[in-house]
């Protein structure tokens, strides 16, 4: 979940396989429309997915099956 610009919580469930790229729409959750403030459009969550470029060595892979055992912390960017 991140914080919306407003402060509401937007929470992102993903029951699938994610790759680098993937786009989740969030129906509702986008900015409100510039003549009628009061209907607002969907937000598109673009994931990036960092994968490692060479194998890891024992010391990653046992951080790597600690990470996967905890909850999940999203980083996002706005693109830019």
């Amino acid at each position: 979940s991140f914080s919306h610009l407003d402060g509401h919580q937007v929470i992102i469930k993903r029951e699938k396989i994610t790759w680098p790229g993937a786009r989740i729409k969030k129906k509702g959750e986008g900015l409100p429309q510039h003549d009628q403030n009061t209907l607002v459009g969907d937000l598109y969550v673009t994931i990036d997915v960092d994968f490692p470029k060479d194998e890891l060595n024992d010391e990653q892979r046992k951080i790597v099956r600690t990470l996967l055992n905890q909850e999940s912390k999203y980083q996002f960017y706005n693109g830019i």
